[in-house]
């Protein structure tokens, strides 16, 4: 059929509309509420450092050292899911009792206590394990540890300290790692260090570190050496508690070949005297980054070690598992605020 004039002008009007039409949408996109996803050719590279705020510290993995299911555990896992780190609670291996009086004897001098044996056989457990998965690195927590709800903005400043303080000297083989590669063991949760002039340290701004007045510990005075509300970085001298401590692939078999046939008072007290004799390559960080939670002093509760060594459990963790507690040197504690949304900073007397 033969178009007329008038008629062929609008159809050609109307092909071109389409045109138009069919141009825009390809070109400019209809808007979605789901952000795209960047590709790797359109961000670019981050910082090393910056990966120690991963969900895993920039570790390879977090473990829990653990006995089995308690409130322990589960403030733990509160924790953990409030500020979005992955911790894997591997079974504890059962410890006859044979094993821990065997234990006992070993070493010329010190030995530990029962209980003290007993943990320092579940630490070398868990090491094993680290050191059978060909980890490159991995942090170690105990059970009822507790941490800063701002952790993962304290651990890449903690990572450039590392890097800092071992002079580490990245090349493209090994830049990946966050805290570098130059060392066995990161003490990251204990109960108080050492220090004085003549340390080589790295001090760096953090206004999350717990201020001089308000620290607790026998270790009070000499953190009071060091710039107040400022972190610090240096080789391990004299840390005391395995609240929590990080290990490389090396220094978990070194730890394993020095401690792992007791002779000594307790775990940490071994892997502290390794350090400080230099056979391990350690770093603390004071202050700590990681305490131990204790729960409300009047109901007496006991420590796993010491129920160890003979003294009797308190009451059952019904009685106060829901009543809050309170830790240490840790200013806004991510067990408290996942539980009862306060802080619990224990007081200094």
């Amino acid at each position: 059929m033969i178009l007329a004039p008038r008629q062929c002008l609008f159809l050609t009007a109307a092909g071109c509309i389409l045109l138009i039409v069919v141009t825009l949408y390809q070109y400019c996109p209809i808007a979605s509420d789901r952000k795209p996803e960047q590709s790797a050719s359109s961000s670019s590279p981050a910082s090393p450092t910056s990966n120690a705020a991963n969900s895993t510290l920039g570790f390879q993995a977090i473990f829990a050292l653990s006995a089995g299911p308690s409130w322990r555990t589960r403030g733990l896992l509160a924790a953990a899911n409030l500020t979005g780190l992955e911790i894997t609670l591997p079974p504890q291996p059962p410890i006859p009792a044979d094993l821990i009086t065997a234990f006992q004897t070993l070493g010329d001098s010190t030995h530990p206590a029962r209980g003290a044996s007993k943990a320092w056989l579940a630490h070398l457990d868990l090491i094993k394990h680290i050191h059978q998965s060909n980890l490159d690195t991995a942090l170690i927590l105990e059970d009822d540890a507790d941490w800063d709800r701002r952790l993962r903005a304290q651990t890449p400043l903690i990572a450039a300290a590392v890097r800092n303080l071992t002079h580490f000297s990245p090349t493209e083989d090994n830049d990946d790692a966050p805290y570098g590669r130059a060392w066995d063991l990161l003490w990251l949760g204990h109960c108080g260090e050492y220090w004085e002039d003549g340390i080589e340290t790295v001090v760096f701004d953090d206004p999350t570190a717990i201020p001089h007045a308000q620290y607790s510990g026998w270790a009070r005075e000499y953190l009071a050496r060091l710039p107040d509300r400022r972190r610090a970085v240096y080789r391990s001298y004299n840390p005391v508690c395995s609240f929590a401590y990080a290990l490389s692939r090396d220094g978990a078999r070194k730890v394993l070949e020095l401690v792992g046939g007791g002779g000594d008072e307790a775990f940490d007290i071994a892997v502290m005297h390794h350090c400080r004799a230099g056979r391990l390559e350690c770093l603390s960080v004071v202050p700590e980054v990681v305490h131990q939670y204790f729960p409300a002093e009047r109901f007496g509760v006991k420590s796993l070690v010491d129920v160890g060594n003979g003294e009797v459990d308190g009451p059952g963790e019904e009685d106060f598992e829901a009543v809050m507690g309170s830790t240490e040197n840790i200013l806004e504690s991510a067990r408290c605020w996942a539980l009862w949304r306060q802080t619990c900073l224990r007081q200094y007397i």
